[in-house]
């Protein structure tokens, strides 16, 4: 390679990295950004490229003196030189083309910062525009929430009355059992001869206390029963449940209503 070529592929390299760098030093007087690590590091590696840029200005006058005084180098000489030069004027293209990519990389972070600023102020110039709508959504939410309130409200009511009708039905079926035993002993007292029971005074006394003990308790088992059975229809009547159409709540009505 001869020394032309060299000089040549010198000042090649020497426009790439002014144009590189005053493209750089122009985005950093125009933003005027605060820095982060990587992009600090990109700033030393762009004072690092100044010095390069030196050293290669220093590198050209060195070959321009070579030029002037080739008549005291001898052949093997310059060749040894080129051959360092080319050495030299490679790594500087590795360097410069490393520098050229974080620069291509500041350019796209100086780009999405510009064009995530362009999208905020878009955002923050509707954001009038969409108040209106987003308080009427804020109202609806409420009133949302003040209904599941409500009908959570009402549930915990309909739980506490359902429960209030479990019990009574358990205990009007325990009193129609206590009712039917009565009245399986009141029937098997009548059904068995009179005649029995008055053989002799002691008998005689025995049934009548026999007989006004058990109509004393069939006394107080039917009024009991009413007193039950009114409350019970005064619930499910009051409540407001379509007891009607209600199969469960329609047979308790029946099955209360009936008399013994």
């Amino acid at each position: 390679m001869s020394l032309d070529a060299i000089l040549e592929s010198a000042n090649l390299l020497l426009q790439t990295t002014l144009s590189s760098n005053i493209g750089f030093k122009e985005i950093l007087n125009n933003e005027k950004l605060i820095f982060s690590h990587k992009e600090e590091e990109i700033l030393k590696l762009a004072t690092r490229l100044e010095q390069i840029k030196e050293q290669r200005r220093d590198l050209h006058y060195t070959l321009q003196r070579k030029s002037c005084l080739e008549n005291f180098t001898t052949g093997s000489d310059e060749a040894s030189e080129i051959i360092s030069l080319e050495v030299r004027i490679k790594e500087k293209k590795k360097t410069l083309a490393s520098l050229n990519s974080k620069n291509q990389v500041k350019d796209k972070a100086v780009e999405n910062t510009e064009t995530g600023q362009v999208i905020l102020t878009s955002l923050f110039s509707e954001g009038n525009k969409t108040s209106s709508h987003e308080t009427c959504l804020n109202e609806m939410i409420n009133k949302r929430d003040l209904l599941v309130s409500e009908f959570l409200k009402s549930h915990q009511e309909l739980l506490k009355v359902q429960y209030e009708l479990t019990n009574l039905k358990k205990a009007v079926i325990a009193r129609h059992r206590e009712n039917r035993t009565l009245m399986m002993q009141i029937n098997e007292f009548i059904s068995k001869p009179i005649e029995k029971y008055y053989e002799n005074s002691g008998n005689n006394q025995a049934v009548t206390l026999q007989l006004k003990s058990l109509s004393n308790d069939l006394a107080n088992a039917r009024a009991k029963r009413e007193i039950v059975r009114n409350i019970l229809q005064g619930l499910i009547l009051e409540s407001g449940v379509d007891w009607a159409n209600d199969e469960h709540l329609l047979n308790l009505i029946l099955i209360i209503g009936e008399e013994i």
